[in-house]
């Protein structure tokens, strides 16, 4: 690795709103379009909306 590159900026982390526990998530998954969660909530989201505990 060049020093140069030991310089470079690291690229911001992009985070996203749960629509299932509202915390902000570094790994977003888009379950349904416009419908993004968190990993630990993906089988919720996707499942009906009367199961969801």
């Amino acid at each position: 690795m060049t020093l140069e590159g030991l310089l470079v900026r690291a690229p911001e982390t992009v985070t996203a709103h749960c629509c299932i526990c509202g915390r902000n998530t570094a790994a977003p998954v888009e379950v349904h379009p416009g419908q993004i969660t968190c990993p630990d909530h993906i089988t919720d989201a996707l499942s009906p909306l009367g199961d969801r505990t």
